[in-house]
């Protein structure tokens, strides 16, 4: 957790600069309630800092979002100065710090470690055939958690997006893939796919109201509409990662962030990222494998590589989660909530960690 800068190292221009003095102000003030409260997850402070930190971060990024983020979230900050004193000023902007921040959770977070690849087949058919069959699922709705899974390993070419290590068992399905190992000698391991937007909270009826006003902040509304129902399962919305990266990428450990005037191309970012299995470059860039295009083509087909717009909210939403102390915060609760009951594999997690985030904000 990191302390919001002062008002000379902050960065923002004049309408920003007389928020960032109130904001300051309730920083102070919510500092001196946990030392009096003892309060062990310091609810006030993380609400204040990711307010300040978001703001920031739009400030910077305006080459990936625009200034609508920026103007939006002024202008929600500053109604929070119309309460009747200093105490409900303070009230206010705490509360809607955690609303932000229990969005970004609720989107974002899950029980990480997503399903394994499937076996498809006890035979080792074909290249051709494995792709055929596919792609003639691509499209068709709704999308099962198998034909995603399949479809974006098509696509990223049978390996982690991130570091290009094949999947392990395309490896032992498939001839062709099972060869290109060999050859490169290199290695295998599980891969699972990996949301941008969480696949979680899909059964959960507040989830297409939570994803619509996230993303309707950012100037991206008609991209809600592109995750609602079994469309969060679409190629748009799903990266191929080994399994220790998608831990990583689903607890903001691991994100992407956009490279101006470089298509599909990021930065991948995050913590502890040299203590990896498998090394961790330091830029990547999203291709179609040029095999699976060539096939989709004469199919007519169209395989999506991921969203840079989805990627870079949250790249957002991961840098101000660190930097707010939110993600830290998660982590503690898990391991709460571990202490205390029984954990669900399924992405239940994400649930749980919503219900008890209302409490603490309640």
């Amino acid at each position: 957790m990191i302390a919001l800068p002062s008002l000379s190292e902050c960065g923002l221009d004049e309408k920003g600069l007389s928020i960032w003095k109130k904001l300051l102000e309730a920083e102070r003030t919510a500092l001196e309630d946990a030392n009096s409260s003892k309060a062990k997850y310091n609810d006030p402070i993380i609400g204040i800092r990711v307010l300040g930190f978001f703001m920031k971060d739009f400030r910077t990024h305006t080459q990936d979002f625009g200034s609508t983020p920026y103007t939006r979230l002024c202008l929600e900050i500053t109604s929070c100065f119309n309460q009747s004193d200093d105490k409900a000023i303070y009230t206010a902007l705490v509360e809607l710090g955690l609303r932000y921040r229990n969005y970004l959770l609720r989107v974002f977070r899950s029980n990480t470690g997503g399903k394994p690849t499937p076996s498809r087949h006890v035979s080792r058919p074909s290249f051709d055939v494995v792709k055929g069959r596919i792609l003639e699922e691509l499209g068709q709705a709704p999308q099962t958690e198998k034909t995603h899974l399949l479809q974006a390993l098509l696509r990223d070419g049978y390996r982690c997006a991130i570091t290009g290590v094949y999947d392990m068992q395309s490896c032992l399905d498939i001839d062709e893939i099972h060869a290109a190992v060999t050859l490169a000698k290199s290695v295998a391991v599980g891969t699972e796919v990996a949301h941008i937007f969480s696949e979680c909270a899909q059964d959960d009826k507040d989830y297409a109201a939570t994803v619509f006003a996230m993303l309707e902040m950012f100037g991206l509304g008609e991209k809600a509409k592109s995750l609602y129902g079994g469309q969060v399962n679409s190629l748009h919305n799903v990266i191929t990662m080994a399994h220790d990266v998608h831990i990583a990428f689903d607890s903001f450990r691991l994100w992407l962030e956009p490279v101006a005037g470089q298509e599909n191309t990021y930065n991948v970012c995050g913590k502890l990222l040299h203590v990896f299995s498998t090394p961790i470059p330091a830029r990547i860039t999203f291709s179609v494998d040029p095999a699976a295009a060539a096939a989709a083509k004469a199919m007519h087909k169209n395989l999506m590589l991921p969203d840079p717009s989805l990627i870079a909210v949250r790249a957002a939403c991961a840098r101000v989660a660190n930097l707010s102390g939110a993600a830290e915060q998660a982590d503690q609760i898990l391991r709460d909530l571990e202490d205390t009951t029984v954990l669900a594999d399924d992405g239940s997690m994400a649930e749980l960690l919503s219900s008890r985030l209302s409490t603490l904000t309640s």
